[in-house]
């Protein structure tokens, strides 16, 4: 009898706790948030599937402002296609902190693209609201209209649970006809929708209050590991995509006898396959201009490849459909590949939907090999992939349903520079420098395309630069950059020139060397949330040689420095001989990822980093 007594008060004290905690959370939720930027205090999307495919999205959003930067939101862009959307009953007001309700000033259509090498019949409206101050609270609702689905009797749709800000309430429902069986996943999230049949119709609900901002750390893995969000799908597998876009494909490569023609003056004197696709990418990148051809239903399919070729313009997919007729031309395999970065996941593992792709490179077949080609990727031969596209997904589509492949992370050797110098220091500290660079790809790549469009007058102003830089009002003796003006392959330099006051002087006292590093922006908080994701393989290494005077004496060279660990390895290393000091520092970045417990390993190797490498080295001179 006391057990039972004992349990039935510790049940009612529970409930009663309960109650109070509920009041509670809402206060709780405001005041942890009270500084931040600004707070959605609603976000509601409702989404229904009409029997024609058609479909109807309203959005409502209230935001609460409580610092001076979040005054932008007081403009309020909804996004539509004009040629297949329309957006109606649009109500905005705002509430300001003396509790005026005003409504909003003016509606407007813009284009996002004016004055950017884009057509399309992408629309961004735009509600201006008023009075727009600390404390005021931002309400707007409106109706997106979609009048046919980009894939015939094809419906998908997403619903996100991470924000930029605090969201107090979140909630999305979606409503379909009872005949068309849709597929639900969660990613990183564990929410199950309330559902309801009402008539012909199955509604889907979601809710989720309370939630916290989603904090981006710096040097992340894929932020699609963790953001949370639920896909909502009625395309039964990839098979179905892979048909779909092959159909496109299919549809629109065509090959006119001038387009013919064309192919056999591009490889006329070219004996093998290889050569033959570089001088076709070759052609295309000469010739064409890009320009992003998004207008209604093709911002998915490409336009008619005879029609892209007449032009001389495209985007990524119009210009890789005129690449794929050229190289069938002349007999070489090829297909496209939908693109996906590293960091928004794998979509193998996704529903699928078109919408996980941003952009389209080709796949060429050659006997038992196969390269990914991104044809604007100007400075990039045919078998090299381009550094943001490492790591990348794509699915490669065919007559077969298509597969699914992840483009390689490459070594160290494909991303290697280095920088050999030699110092003939004199006794005023002023030197005789000569120095031997090979550049990076993606630097010589960016120099070269701004070399090409220069003017003789604007060449002859970026050497006399790039001479004052390195000199420092001293004297350019001599200079010589190899492979600037070729299409391919890393810019190699050398220079030779004198340079006053080249090294620290005081008094009898000389200093110099490589010197220290800056602690920067990065890893700099007290803890970390997330893994840390270092991404890319490279090698740096530089070698300095100092040539000391004859009447100076070393009196200190700096020790070695080694830093190793999962994700860098560091090492400066110093070597006398006679009168010269030989100074390497050798910089290998190791792709790598870090649990977010061994943060502080990754802080402490910056900031050793820092501590070590102040040393310098001193000589000083002798007197008999």
């Amino acid at each position: 009898m006391f057990r039972k007594t004992q349990s039935i008060i510790f049940v009612f004290l529970f409930f009663i706790s309960s109650l109070s905690l509920a009041q509670d959370k809402p206060v709780f939720w405001e005041e942890k948030y009270s500084d931040e930027v600004f707070t959605y205090l609603l976000m509601e999307r409702i989404v229904e599937v009409k029997a024609d495919w058609s479909t109807q999205e309203t959005i409502h959003m209230v935001a609460k402002i409580q610092k001076e930067r979040a005054k932008s939101l007081g403009e309020i862009p909804i996004s539509y296609d004009k040629s297949f959307q329309e957006i109606k009953d649009i109500k905005a007001f705002i509430t300001t902190p003396e509790g005026r309700k005003l409504k909003y000033k003016s509606i407007q259509d813009l284009n996002p693209y004016s004055g950017d090498p884009l057509y399309s019949d992408s629309c961004i409206k735009i509600i201006t609201m008023p009075n727009v101050v600390v404390g005021s609270v931002i309400d707007w609702q409106a109706t997106i209209i979609t009048k046919k689905p980009i894939i015939k009797d094809a419906f998908w749709h997403s619903f996100g649970f991470s924000f930029d800000a605090p969201v107090k309430s979140l909630r999305y429902k979606l409503i379909i006809p009872k005949n068309i069986a849709i597929q639900i996943k969660n990613h990183n999230i564990k929410i199950n929708p309330q559902i309801k049949e009402e008539a012909n119709k199955i509604i889907y609900s979601w809710q989720k209050d309370f939630i916290d901002k989603f904090e981006f750390e710096e040097q992340m893995p894929p932020s699609d590991e963790f953001i949370e969000y639920v896909t909502v799908s009625n395309i039964k597998e990839w098979r179905d995509i892979a048909n779909w876009y092959w159909s496109l494909i299919s549809k629109n490569l065509r090959i006119s006898s001038f387009m013919k023609d064309k192919v056999k003056e591009i490889i006329k004197d070219k004996d093998i396959a290889e050569d033959k696709i570089e001088a076709i990418i070759k052609y295309i990148r000469d010739n064409f201009r890009y320009v992003s051809m998004s207008f209604g239903y093709h911002r998915y399919e490409p336009h008619p490849s005879d029609e892209v070729f007449n032009n001389k313009y495209g985007d990524c997919k119009d210009q890789v459909l005129v690449c794929m007729a050229l190289l069938k031309g002349a007999g070489i395999t090829v297909y496209p590949a939908l693109f996906c970065d590293e960091d928004l996941g794998n979509p193998k593992d996704k529903l699928p939907m078109p919408t996980h792709f941003g952009h389209v490179i080709l796949r060429i077949e050659l006997k038992d090999k196969f390269y990914y080609t991104d044809v604007l990727a100007e400075g990039y031969r045919f078998n090299e992939i381009p550094l943001e596209l490492q790591g990348g997904y794509v699915f490669v589509v065919n007559d077969k349903g298509g597969f699914f492949e992840q483009l390689p992370v490459l070594g160290e050797t494909e991303n290697f520079t280095f920088k050999e110098s030699k110092f003939i220091i004199k006794e005023d500290g002023s030197a005789l420098v000569e120095t031997l660079s090979l550049w990076s790809k993606e630097l010589s790549i960016r120099l070269k395309q701004s070399w090409k469009n220069m003017t003789e007058k604007e060449k002859k102003e970026l050497l006399e630069g790039l001479d004052e830089a390195y000199t420092a009002g001293g004297n350019m003796l001599e200079r010589n950059y190899e492979n600037l003006d070729s299409d391919y392959g890393q810019i190699k330099s050398f220079i030779k020139y004198e340079k006053p006051r080249w090294a620290e002087v005081s008094g009898d006292f000389m200093s110099f060397g490589a010197g220290g590093y800056i602690r920067d922006k990065y890893f700099l908080k007290e803890k970390r949330i997330y893994p840390i994701m270092f991404w890319l393989n490279s090698l740096d290494k530089e070698t300095n040689i100092y040539f000391i005077p004859e009447n100076f004496e070393i009196v200190n060279c700096p020790k070695n420095i080694i830093l190793k660990n999962e994700f860098i390895e560091f090492s400066r290393n110093y070597k006398v001989e006679g009168r010269k000091i030989i100074e390497t520092e050798i910089i290998r970045n190791k792709r790598a990822r870090i649990p977010a417990s061994d943060y502080n390993k990754v802080k402490d190797f910056y900031n050793q980093l820092v501590q070590l490498t102040n040393e310098k080295i001193i000589i000083k001179k002798k007197y008999r």
